[in-house]
């Protein structure tokens, strides 16, 4: 802008109280009208107003009025434009060709209309009637979009309307904006996929990896909510324990990989026996619960039950050809949602062990009978703790007899406990508490420490043809921690005796839940050069295979074959098959439970090699008076 007054003819004259006069007609440029004049001013056409008034006449140059007001605009962050009523622009400042990226010449004169969308979100009508604030996006000179805040102010000049429009640049801002919506989407999936993972991580928490079914976490829960139903509703819940007989013969045999399919396949045949709104859990190993609620009656769910034992004996082993599973079912029922989760899963429990102990493959119903048989077993575990604990669980001893000799060849320690006041439990008191709780283990293992070392004091007894022997009866459960064969060891060095001297006896039942693991402590105890024998032969599941494969010197004939040896002709025929059988394999047989000289009779005349019972004495507590009541046959 030039800084001082150009020529007249650049020269415009505005009066104070009117539109703006030409200074002279030849001289002046003619301005018609406010419009003109600013769009001249915004364009340099005009440098200077003349001013008259009463007091004369005055020429403003714009260096001097208007040079702050340039400055200011010139000089903003925002871009400033000044629009006609019509929509021209009449002037721009820098910053506002910075934005569109063009010339202010450029700008100046051109509508406002070319430098917006034809979608903008207000029109020129609503800018110039009031103050606004609103975003638009401006198009620049190469067609790229601009956004902006566009405060608009409306102005009259000698009754005509402007508007004064500022343009602040919104791309900055914008882009911070899109990049916190990124970092917001981002988290959002990443919330996302954390609540993805935390959900899959409690799904797997919750359900068995194997098998697919929930824990008992999960159906404790169920059963709970099912008991608030049937409190609701009068109707009838029932919850039910199963345990797979005998499937630990399935890994000893098959393997573990064998043992996993065939629990999937029991799984799977539980779920699809149950209805939609029942549930099916894995409590560990090979033993599940299942909740039916809305029962109709104890027989409906009696009835379930039975059904679980008949589909589950549809499925094979898979270890012998044509055998097939079998379980023990347990059932609990609640009436009006008695009890809780945990009440029915223990009766359930319970009733599952009962038929487990009448056989297995049958469903049984637990009963108050039941509970207080339970409680039962519960004061027992404790009164043969507190035994333990206090020294009173000790060894009797019963001879046992060579019957072609005639004499005594060792001792059968029978466990004990007694009384604070010196008087015996019953074995039927206790050894069903001590195998189920577990306390068979120390129970066993306090046996073991006092039979050998009464064994050893009475060597002096010994003659040197005929030394004793003691047998000691071991439980299934004494070679879970592993460490029998140490065990033994231990206490055959502290007594200083003969390991030819001590026998290990095993009953059938014990030895169809060995596993590996056991099979290797047995034959390790055996290199020690203890002999191992079966006790109760012919009560429970042992076959030829595991006579052949055991490590074992001798069997011993149950008692109740024994008996009715002389009155059953099915008893005689197991009992001289029991001991051929045993000749044959190179095993010692010894009979149990002899009490008449017919038995025994019969028994010399089969070939059995040693026998013990009443008939020779009845079990003592020590190995003296043991041999003091002895009476041992002659042989005829």
């Amino acid at each position: 802008m030039p800084s001082s007054v150009e020529p007249e003819a650049r020269l415009a004259s505005v009066a104070d109280d009117g539109p703006m006069q030409p200074a002279a007609p030849d001289a002046l440029v003619r301005l018609a009208e406010a419009e003109d004049t600013l769009r001249a001013i915004g364009a340099g056409e005009v440098d200077a107003f003349v001013l008259s008034d009463e007091a004369g006449r005055r020429v403003f140059t714009l260096e001097t009025a208007d040079r702050p007001y340039r400055m200011f605009v010139e000089n903003m962050r925002d871009g400033a434009a000044t629009i006609s009523s019509t929509g021209l622009i009449l002037f721009a400042n820098r910053r506002l060709g910075e934005l569109l990226s063009c010339a202010r010449d450029t700008i100046v004169g051109a509508p406002l209309s070319r430098f917006l969308p034809v979608d903008a979100p207000i029109g020129l009508d609503e800018l110039s009637s009031r103050g606004v604030t609103v975003e638009v996006d401006l198009l620049d000179a190469d067609g790229h979009t601009v956004p902006v805040l566009v405060g608009s102010t409306p102005l009259v000049v000698d009754n005509h309307a402007f508007t004064c429009l500022t343009f602040s640049d919104l791309r900055a801002q914008k882009a911070h904006e899109r990049e916190i919506a990124r970092l917001d989407r981002v988290q959002t999936e990443r919330l996302a996929q954390l609540e993805e993972a935390q959900a899959a991580l409690a799904y797997q928490a919750s359900r068995d990896a194997l098998t697919g079914l929930p824990y008992r976490a999960v159906l404790v829960d169920r059963i709970d909510q099912a008991l608030a139903s049937a409190r609701r509703s009068g109707r009838c819940t029932a919850v039910f324990f199963v345990d797979v007989d005998r499937f630990k013969d399935v890994n000893d045999t098959q393997g573990h990989a064998a043992g996993d399919a065939a629990l999937q396949r029991i799984a799977a045949q539980l779920a699809a026996s149950v209805r939609p709104m029942d549930s099916v859990a894995r409590m560990g190993g090979d033993e599940f619960a299942l909740l039916a609620v809305e029962v109709d009656s104890h027989q409906h769910a009696i009835d379930i039950g039975n059904r679980m034992v008949s589909e589950l004996s549809t499925l094979p082993r898979q270890n012998r050809d044509g055998e097939l599973f079998s379980a023990s079912v347990g059932i609990s029922i609640s009436d009006r949602g008695r009890g809780t989760a945990e009440t029915l899963l223990h009766e359930a429990d319970m009733a599952m062990y009962k038929a487990k102990g009448n056989g297995g493959g049958r469903s049984e119903v637990f009963d108050a009978a039941l509970g207080l048989e339970a409680q039962q077993r519960a004061n027992a575990k404790v009164a043969l703790q507190s035994a333990l604990d206090e020294g009173r669980a000790v060894a009797y001893y019963q001879p046992i007899i060579n019957l072609a000799a005639g004499h005594v060849t060792g001792f059968e320690a029978l466990v004990r406990i007694t009384e604070r006041d010196g008087s015996l439990v019953a074995p039927i008191a206790f050894i069903p508490a001590a195998e189920e709780s577990g306390l068979v283990v120390p129970l066993g293992a306090t046996v073991l420490a006092i039979a050998c070392q009464e064994i050893s004091r009475r060597r002096p007894q010994w003659t040197p043809l005929r030394p004793w022997n003691v047998a000691v009866n071991v439980s299934a459960r004494q070679f879970e921690p592993g460490d029998l064969p140490a065990i033994v060891q231990r206490n055959l060095e502290a007594a200083e005796l003969d390991p030819g001297r001590l026998h290990l006896e095993l009953t059938e039942t014990a030895i169809m839940s060995l596993g590996t693991s056991i099979l290797k402590q047995l034959a390790q105890i055996r290199d020690l050069g203890v002999e191992v024998g079966l006790d109760d032969f012919g009560t429970g599941y042992a076959s030829l295979t595991h006579l052949r494969q055991l490590p074992l010197s001798f069997v011993k004939i149950d008692q109740s074959f024994v008996q009715g040896i002389t009155t059953d002709p099915e008893d005689e025929g197991i009992v001289s098959a029991v001991i051929g059988l045993a000749a044959q394999l190179g095993l010692r047989s010894i009979a149990e439970g002899v009490e008449t000289p017919e038995q025994l009779q019969r028994l010399r005349e089969f070939g059995c090699d040693e026998a013990q019972g009443y008939l020779f004495a009845r079990p003592q507590p020590s190995i003296e008076e043991a041999m003091t009541v002895a009476a041992v046959p002659p042989v005829s």
